[in-house]
């Protein structure tokens, strides 16, 4: 089976860009066509200094169901290695830079923040949540819990899709179906 050059997960279908050069997944290679300047790959160690400081930040933890403050660097790095294998984070680059992270857990729940502010209104998690829900359209149904305060994640959530099945005190539960 062949791996995927940019969000590095196994494919069945191969796409071949640069004269076959490069293998990428149906839905890297739609955010290529799109040219929205747009790449998500996996989470590295390189990247956990710049997502333990959006993790930390007020702004963001606060729609985050289960952290209440800010990290320190030995929870984080635990965190980062005792990760389940069936979880896969990813990166989304904007321009070349680090913007934010996506996250598809192993019970196919989905959870999306942009760290740099400065990528919001631009389309950026939209393409990165239609980039998750066709790179995962084999697990769905797929699940996200919102925060009610959170009125951008449930616009983002429902322009991709995502149907609001519950609540759950102040949390929101949405589903996908492909």
């Amino acid at each position: 089976m062949a791996i995927c050059d940019d969000c590095e997960l196994p494919i069945e279908r191969v796409r071949g860009y640069n004269s076959g050069d490069t293998v990428i997944c149906c839905p890297c290679g739609f955010l290529r066509e799109k040219d929205l300047d747009i790449n998500l790959r996996p989470l590295k160690w390189e990247d956990l200094e710049l997502v333990l400081a959006w993790r930390s930040n007020p702004e963001i933890y606060q729609h985050f169901r289960l952290q209440e403050g800010p990290l320190n660097w030995s929870e984080h790095v635990e965190w980062y290695q005792s990760r389940d294998t069936g979880r896969h984070d990813f990166v989304i680059e904007y321009s070349n830079r680090r913007v934010g992270v996506i996250s598809m857990g192993p019970t196919d729940e989905i959870g999306i923040y942009l760290g740099d502010f400065s990528a919001h209104g631009r389309g950026v998690a939209t393409a990165a949540l239609e980039w998750a829900c066709a790179r995962f359209s084999d697990r769905t149904p797929l699940l996200a819990e919102v925060h009610e305060e959170n009125k951008a994640s449930q616009r983002l959530f429902e322009r991709c899709g995502f149907e609001q099945t519950n609540k759950n005190g102040s949390w929101i539960e949405y589903t996908y179906h492909s």
